[in-house]
């Protein structure tokens, strides 16, 4: 992989990371209760993340070493399917202030080791990450690529949702006070997020 490939991989993974969904709901929830609750959140999360990504490109380099023509077709698919996803991305309803307040208050007291299950579960047991990971990643796994170099694309994936997600926790904990709410960036990040990932879907057609 050339250096714009990877560019590609690391801004559609933050981009991943950054769009609204369950995961942002689970760790807003343990950040309001304290630091170290959104971070071990975070960081569970991002193992998760880093365990999808790592089997998934595994199993992309199988299927194209033992039939190249089912990749071929995977690729397609898998580019559709960023289309689809950077569509539903663009079209999602702007949230309500009552939701981003509602996930803030009320929070109820747990351990860190919870807050960690919690993290590590919602990456784990949500469909939508293998879909996203076997899109993505069948756009850059190649014939000769190296083990080490799907270790690394797992690894970039596990950092960066690492990274975002603690520096969220952080921003709600120490901002809660002045009246930051994610609502009112996430709806566009969400839709940069969708314009991107059409984007990047229709290089890669134009590719294969």
């Amino acid at each position: 992989m050339d250096w714009l490939a990877w560019l590609s991989l690391a801004g559609v993974c933050a981009l991943g990371a950054m769009s609204p969904g369950p995961s942002l709901l689970i760790v807003v929830r343990n950040a309001s209760t304290g630091f170290a609750h959104g971070a071990a959140c975070a960081i569970a999360h991002g193992a998760g993340i880093g365990g999808y990504a790592l089997l998934t490109a595994l199993g992309l380099s199988l299927v194209l070493t033992n039939s190249p023509v089912l990749f071929t077709g995977l690729q397609w698919g898998g580019a559709l399917f960023l289309v689809y996803l950077g569509w539903k991305s663009i079209r999602a309803p702007a949230p309500k202030a009552s939701d981003a307040a509602t996930s803030e208050t009320d929070v109820p007291r747990q351990s860190i080791a919870a807050a960690a299950a919690q993290g590590f579960g919602i990456a784990l047991f949500n469909p939508k990450v293998a879909l996203f990971f076997a899109a993505l990643f069948s756009q850059f796994v190649g014939a000769e690529q190296a083990t080490a170099t799907k270790f690394a694309m797992a690894g970039v994936a596990a950092g960066i949702d690492t990274l975002w997600y603690l520096l969220v926790s952080a921003a709600i904990y120490f901002g809660r006070r002045r009246g930051m709410r994610p609502g009112r960036w996430s709806h566009r990040l969400q839709q940069l997020f969708g314009i991107l990932l059409i984007a990047l879907a229709g290089r890669l057609l134009w590719q294969i």
